[in-house]
């Protein structure tokens, strides 16, 4: 009887030791983005000599946003960007009583008026922002490092984000620059979990989140704004 239970437990141990095998790591990469940036001599040279310039933060009517409420949620961003111009040394102005003073015709059409009322140096424009940009692969890369595809991971969804602003020089009335940021998701390696199929109901989840988290984009708008600042200066 007792050879018989030592046996058993033989046979038990070596089913748990010689199981399945543990799962198969997947990672996913994507390749960065290359910004898109404009200044021009002006700026730079206008900079050097006044490093610390007035400057507000307008928000373009054409900004992709869907609605008035997405607009009033973007806030947050705002006043990261704001809070990030203040810690380069930028004197930061009042968005909304800026946009007051713009309203006056008189003000709209002569920069001089604009300058005087508003005392402000820089208008920095965020012209775009935009967080749902779609990454989509069927590569991925195992433990060993080597390539390989997956139908499943075709279907599944990365996103990423761009952020672009415009600068202009009141007193010139001229575009200083232009700068477009990019975040791309993934670019270090996200890992994609173990070998499995999902269900259809798993991947109508994947598909569902739309949009960058919000704290990986804070850090991204807050990066974009000092990455602004340092070409803007440089």
């Amino acid at each position: 009887m007792k050879k018989t239970l030592l046996i058993g437990i033989g046979i038990a141990l070596l089913t748990v030791g010689c199981g399945a095998p543990a799962s198969v790591s997947r990672t996913v990469k994507f390749s960065p983005k290359n910004d898109e940036i404009t200044t021009t001599p002006s700026l730079k040279e206008y900079l050097e000599t006044n490093p610390n310039p007035k400057i507000v933060l307008r928000t373009s009517s054409r900004l992709n946003t869907d609605n008035v409420t997405e607009k009033e949620q973007n806030s947050y961003l705002y006043n990261a960007i704001e809070s990030e111009l203040l810690k380069s040394g930028f004197i930061v102005r009042d968005r909304q009583l800026f946009d007051k003073i713009v309203t006056n015709s008189d003000n709209n059409n002569n920069y001089e008026n604009l300058k005087a009322k508003s005392d402000t140096d820089l208008i920095i424009e965020l012209t775009n922002l935009d967080r749902s940009i779609e990454y989509q692969t069927n590569k991925y890369y195992d433990s060993k490092g080597r390539e390989k595809t997956s139908s499943v991971l075709a279907g599944k969804r990365y996103y990423g984000a761009t952020i672009e602003f415009k600068v202009i020089m009141i007193n010139t009335n001229e575009f200083a620059g232009i700068y477009k940021f990019n975040y791309v998701p993934c670019v270090n390696g996200c890992d994609y979990g173990p070998t499995k199929r999902y269900t259809r109901r798993e991947l109508d989840e994947m598909k569902s989140y739309e949009a960058v988290e919000e704290n990986r984009l804070i850090e991204f708008v807050k990066n974009a704004t000092n990455q602004l600042v340092s070409e803007m200066r440089n």
